[in-house]
């Protein structure tokens, strides 16, 4: 049994480091996106979640920022790369279709939720303005 809820645990380590890869997130959200996920089937307990937050913050695999939610770290990207998409594989012709949808995204999307990455956009921006520079 115990062998059981090892694996539990190590699937809801998984799916939260998953789910902060996405984006930051407070405890609850992380609850109620699991439970959307599995369309009703499971929603772990406050009393699973919370101490295994607490747990994966001192290892140093995720990290509480100023507004309460948890982030991902690099360490933490590393413990799940191989359950991660590429980042990317395909042509520069793609890449560029790709940005071009982005823009449009941006464009529909509500302002207020934009604005919370307000200042990683404007700082990919400038990166992505230092590589064309240099073409």
């Amino acid at each position: 049994m115990s062998e059981l809820i090892a694996k539990q645990k190590g699937r809801l380590r998984n799916i939260i480091l998953w789910l902060l890869w996405q984006s930051p997130k407070r405890g609850i959200d992380i609850i109620d996106d699991i439970y959307k996920m599995t369309w009703g089937w499971w929603k772990p307990s406050p009393g699973s979640v919370y101490p295994l937050l607490n747990k994966m913050e001192e290892e140093g695999v995720i990290e509480r920022v100023s507004d309460g939610k948890y982030r991902i770290t690099q360490k933490g990207i590393e413990e799940i790369k191989e359950l991660l998409p590429s980042r990317y594989s395909g042509s520069i012709e793609d890449a560029v279709e790709e940005l071009e949808g982005l823009v449009q995204y941006f464009k529909e999307t509500d302002k207020d939720k934009l604005s919370l990455y307000k200042d990683r956009i404007l700082e990919a921006l400038k990166s992505m303005e230092e590589v064309i520079k240099n073409v």
